[in-house]
């Protein structure tokens, strides 16, 4: 759709700064004393120029004062014809002594406010006197309700029109029946009727044309348009959801991350609890030690992933993903794995605007994992036993099987539980509300937000005891931001964050409480038995066949935990503008701090176990044994590490410089950082020491004709992570950036070309989270060893050596180069970003595995030996069209894929040729290539031999090196990697009048898990016997060549196929392709349905927009995996990924 409007705009001022507020009362002063300051005025800088224009046209006349002013220009497109020349030469003139000569002259009219100029049609005497004429007051504000400076407003089919100033409103000299037009980049133009009307406000709507102008960059922002890296700007509204985890709405969104969830457990409050992993343009090292976590960061202040997952996307100004090393070499250091920058929103002057949302949310598991019938599983138990040895005596009697279940009899005398059921309930009710003020006078704007959340698990919550187990995690997130303009030129900037997690659950990890469902026989004894008339018990008898049965109802019910973790964010940050000194200057000064906490509390019972030794079936009396004394007694038991702790503080200069002359712009920027971080509560010596880093960063930045651009920048970072010779970097990079569509040979395409600028960028940047191991002193470690001296039995003490110091150890270094293209066509109706990338990430720390053993050494030394190569494409799109200003439609979609590979490493020298890595994925499985099942003796007979009790329906496996034998020799690479080479999504919005539409799906692939047959294997251990399993196994009448299972045993599916275990002096796992799968879905992420009420309706409550709407979240998938949700890879036992329905209401005033 075309743009009815041009506009030029200068870059919004960006909200950065902050200042935590310890005491709640000084908080809600300065709130009270920003409320005070809302009463809007207005005002620009007079300036003189030196102008000389020779046959200029009076557009690049007016781009060239927008540059060298700051003031935005705003006309009605068409209005100035692309020829039209002036000739203008006026020394130290002001500006309306400019325009007067630009405009005036060749008839056009203009207005000054708010720093922006409205030009428009010059008037006619005609015009003046007509007596039907009134004056037109009203408002134009978005979806949110905030004003929209430089919207145009016109009579429709004429020129006549004025432009809203910076608080959205407008005056202008209107007839009763005229009708008004209301145009604005980036949003659906809406044409109406006056009839009358001397007061009009209007709300104007996103549309396709939402093009952001201004991209943020690091330690500052630039124009898009000059932008020569790799940048994805994201939308906040498209990261909502009914998850209070941030990063959920991660994958399929944002092109280059490569992200998927591992769980849905509620109440995440350390990093390794989340269930999200997200990682820009994948894992590029196979240091298992290494940082390969993005650098993120809140307001310029570093935080954790868990501070990320908590920011409510309504606080949320902008969202950067920065993703080659041309935008993060300032970062230095830190900047290898990518940066993620996010902006929270910030004040603005007029009055207050005020928004409250609730949402009610049912959560659910995406798929649960089926077990057959306690009755089944006694059969099949059976099966197994006599499968494999006929004269076995099968463990369940006639009698159980036809008794259990039984209604004759109660039900704990012929057990038959259902663990899943009695631990968990089908769903859970969990609310989010959140509370958002902005507003401001002249001097001092406000941001605040109050967030909360209430999220609860699954299980059951039987009052057993006198306490509740379920999970309840509630979340208190409060921010306040403010700017302060102390003179004309000198502002203070403040933000402070607080966020606060209060969780309460089972004493047992409810995680592995899921597990526990899956891993206790159905059967064999009671989950509890009920006191009887002749004892007063006064515990609970729960039920277990051993002292050391874990019963699942016990583990969940015999005690609770209590934790909470917090972290404050606070920053402050001065600006002083010295363009009266240097025109063009700026520098700003900010200290911030990061404070983080975390504490738990444990209480606990012990159980007791009791089975039931004998039962009366006429009476219906019996009797229990006590195999376990327990204490009913609820005692403290915290864990060592019950308490955490880290204080980051860090100091920021930062000089920027812009200049523009003819046409030519530069900008410069130059940083000095510092930054400490210590740890509360260290668990050694060498974690209390604290953590330090400092660097210089510079970046240069040339344009030309707004066609041609060139940027360099650097990083010179210093960590004390190394020795002393090696802990200063130099990080550089550059980039260059070509806007094609703006020569001269495309100008005959420019009716369906719209712009395409071509990127490329080179650099390189570091990464010192390379673990400890290597870095410090050689490490000792103290073990007792037993020997025999002539016939008595003595223990020594002894010391060994569990790492060695290498003074030469260094950063790793990611080499990055990117080609990068960016399209749109036909007036933004089709937009495109593609980026094609290589990485060499040198440095790799890595052992001398070629080390020989007769150098006697205890353990492999460590050394910076390794290197890996990644490669991958970025691709974003975007179809927009609006077929009338009422209906319109925006559909986005794009691809991530990665592929990270072996380039350099050192492996054993008698390694095989098939089992070196280099070459292959990182995250790439060696197992064996299983061929089927055999089918009789005689093809076990004549195959290669095989560890393990092998028969008829057991694995076969290929004999790689065709010795005859198999064994660790005949392991190779096999499948995809564990990471996901693939991540795509497709989503969008419809709005049809007042109703309005979105949806997202996702998709994974190129990815393989390996279902662990030693988890999965029925009756082991008292393993679940699953559906897919018993439905589909080999069996003399089902001889298929791979059913989903071998035959069944007792003894586990390990016992006669030991290939497929875990040999702990293996660098992998062994497993087979047998049990590999290729992890392939799409997924409904979301689909939201919303309704803008009518304003009629709510009118006169003051109220100035109501919205309902319903939302489902991760509704359902596609895919050819049925066990459990195959986004959980190979921990399918994990708390299982939620879907959620919910129903939710924004209300604004």
């Amino acid at each position: 759709m075309k743009n009815c409007y041009q506009n030029v705009h200068l870059p919004a001022r960006k909200w950065k700064g902050a200042l935590w507020l310890k005491n709640s009362k000084l908080v809600l002063t300065v709130l009270f004393f920003c409320l005070g300051f809302f009463v809007a005025t207005s005002a620009y800088s007079q300036q003189t120029l030196d102008v000389k224009y020779e046959n200029k046209t009076i557009v690049s006349v007016l781009n060239d004062l927008k540059s060298r002013t700051g003031m935005k220009v705003t006309y009605m497109q068409g209005l100035i014809p692309e020829t039209k020349k002036v000739s203008v030469t006026i020394p130290n003139a002001s500006i309306e002594t400019i325009l007067n000569e630009v405009l005036v002259k060749n008839g056009y009219s203009y207005q000054i406010k708010d720093n922006v100029i409205l030009i428009s049609e010059g008037k006619t005497s005609s015009e003046q006197v007509q007596n039907k004429h009134y004056s037109l007051k009203g408002r134009v504000t978005d979806e949110n309700g905030d004003p929209l400076p430089g919207v145009s407003v016109v009579i429709n089919k004429t020129m006549k029109g004025v432009a809203t100033d910076g608080e959205g409103r407008y005056t202008m000299t209107v007839m009763s029946d005229d009708v008004l037009k209301f145009s604005f980049i980036g949003y659906t133009s809406r044409t109406i009727p006056l009839e009358g009307k001397s007061k009009l406000n209007v709300q104007l709507k996103p549309t396709q044309e939402n093009v952001d102008e201004v991209t943020v960059v690091a330690f500052g922002s630039q124009k898009k348009e000059s932008v020569v890296s790799s940048i994805t700007t994201v939308k906040p509204e498209s990261l909502k959801s009914s998850n209070s985890d941030l990063t959920s709405s991660f994958a399929g969104r944002i092109p280059g991350l490569v992200a998927w969830q591992t769980g849905g457990m509620p109440g995440a409050l350390t990093e390794d609890e989340m269930s999200t992993k997200f990682y820009i343009r994948g894992i590029t090292s196979f240091n298992e030690n290494a940082n390969t976590d993005p650098l993120i960061l809140l307001d310029n202040v570093e935080v954790s992933k868990l501070d990320l997952a908590r920011i409510d996307p309504e606080d949320i100004e902008s969202f950067s993903v920065m993703k080659d090393a041309s935008a993060t070499a300032m970062y230095g250091a830190r900047g290898a794995n990518g940066v993620i920058l996010v902006t929270t929103k910030k004040g603005h002057e007029g009055q207050v605007y005020t928004s409250v949302r609730y949402e009610a949310i049912t959560s659910m598991p995406t798929r649960e994992i089926d077990v057959v019938d306690p009755v089944t599983y006694m059969r099949a138990y059976n099966e197994a036993l006599t499968g494999r040895d006929p004269l076995a005596t099968p463990l369940y009697t006639s009698e159980k099987i036809n008794n259990t279940g039984s209604s004759r009899y109660p039900s704990y005398v012929y057990p038959a539980n259902d663990w899943y059921n009695l631990l968990f309930k089908d769903a859970s009710i969990n609310h989010h509300m959140g509370l958002n003020l902005r507003g401001g006078s002249k001097i001092i704007q406000y941001y605040a937000s109050l967030n909360y959340s209430m999220d609860h698990g699954m299980l059951e919550t039987d009052r057993l005891n006198q306490f509740d187990v379920n999970i309840r995690n509630n979340t208190t997130a409060f921010r306040v931001n403010l700017n302060i303009d102390l003179t004309p030129t000198a502002k203070l900037v403040l933000n402070s964050t607080t966020t606060q997690d209060k969780y309460h659950g089972p004493q047992t990890d409810v995680r592995q409480a899921y597990s526990l469902a899956f891993n206790a026989s159905p059967v064999d004894y009671a989950a509890v038995y009920p006191a009887d008339e002749f004892h007063d018990w006064p515990h609970i008898r729960f039920g277990g066949l051993t002292v050391n049965t874990s019963n699942p109802y016990a583990q969940v019910q015999k005690g609770y935990q209590e934790r909470s973790r917090f972290s404050t964010i606070n920053r402050l940050e001065y600006i002083q503008n010295l363009s009266d000194l240097i025109k063009g200057l700026e520098v700003r000064a900010n200290g911030s701090l990061y404070q983080e906490g975390y504490y738990q509390n444990v209480f606990t019972t012990d159980e007791y176990l009791y089975r039931l030794l004998d039962y009366d079936y006429q009476t219906g009396e019996h009797t229990l044994q006590q195999v376990k004394e327990g204490d009913r007694t609820l005692r403290l038991q915290n864990p060592a590490n019950n308490s955490a702790g880290a204080t980051r503080i860090s100091g920021e200069f930062r000089v920027l410089h812009t200049a523009a002359w003819k046409e030519h712009t530069t900008s410069y920027t130059a940083v000095y950082q510092m930054q400490q971080a210590t740890n509360s509560r260290p668990v050694s010596l060498l974690d209390a020491i604290p953590a330090r880093n400092m660097g210089l960063s510079m970046r240069m930045a040339y344009g030309y004709k707004e066609r041609y651009y060139a940027e360099a920048s650097f990083g010179y970072n210093g960590s004390e992570r190394f020795a002393k010779d090696n802990r200063f970097g130099f990080f550089p990079a550059a980039g260059l950036g070509w806007v094609v569509s703006k020569e001269p040979f495309l100008l005959p395409a420019s009716n369906w070309l719209t712009f395409m600028k071509l990127r490329l960028s080179y650099g390189k940047v570091g990464n010192d989270g390379i673990g400890s191991a290597g870095t410090g002193s050689t490490g000792v470690s103290n073990s007792r060893f037993v020997y025999l001296p002539n016939i008595s039995v003595n223990s020594q003490d002894r010391y060994t050596i569990s790492a060695y110091k290498n003074p030469e150890v260094t950063w790793e270094i990611a080499e990055q180069v990117n080609l990068g293209l960016d399209l749109k066509l036909f007036e933004g109706l089709f937009d495109i970003n593609v980026d094609a990338y290589q990485e060499i990430r040198h440095n790799v720390l890595a052992e001398r595995m070629a080390v020989p053993a007769s150098m006697g050494l205890g353990v492999f030394p460590l050394d910076n030996i390794g290197k890996v190569r990644s490669r991958g494409i970025d691709f974003q799109g975007k179809i927009q069209h609006a077929f009338n200003e009422k209906f319109w439609f925006i559909l986005n979609g794009t691809i991530t894929y990665n592929k990270a590979t072996f380039e350099s490493i050192e492996e054993a020298m008698d390694k095989p040729s098939w089992q070196r890595r280099k070459g292959h994925d990182i995250s790439q499985q060696v197992g064996y290539i299983a061929e089927g099942l055999f089918q009789t003796q005689e093809e076990i007979d004549n195959a290669p031999v095989q560890s393990g009790d092998v028969m008829p329906g057991d694995i076969r496996y290929r004999d790689i090196n065709n010795d005859g034998v198999i064994d660790v020799n005949d392991a190779t690479h096999i499948g995809f990697p564990t990471t996901p080479r693939l991540i795509y999504g497709l989503s969008g919005v419809v709005n049809y009048r007042a109703f309005e539409f979105n949806f997202s799906f996702q998709g994974s692939g190129q990815r393989s898990m390996f279902m662990n047959p030693s988890s999965l294997s029925p009756f082991v251990n008292d393993h679940a016997l699953l559906k897919e399993i018993y439905d589909d196994h080999w069996t003399p009448d089902n001889m298929q060549s791979k059913p989903f299972w071998p035959r069944l045993s007792t003894n586990g599916l390990t016992y006669h196929n030991k290939e497929e275990e875990s040999y702990a002096n293996q660098e992998n796992p062994r497993f087979s392709t047998y049990f590999m799968r290729e992890v392939s879905f799409i997924r409904c992420r979301s689909l939201d349905l919303a309704y803008n009420l009518p304003e009629k309706l709510y009118s006169k409550l003051k109220m100035k927009r109501v919205k309902v709407y319903v939302r489902a979240n991760n509704p359902f998938i596609i895919t050819n995996f049925k066990i459990w949700d195959p986004e959980l890879g190979s921990d399918g036992f994990n708390y299982p990924i939620q879907k959620t329905y919910s129903i939710g209401a924004n209300i604004s005033f």
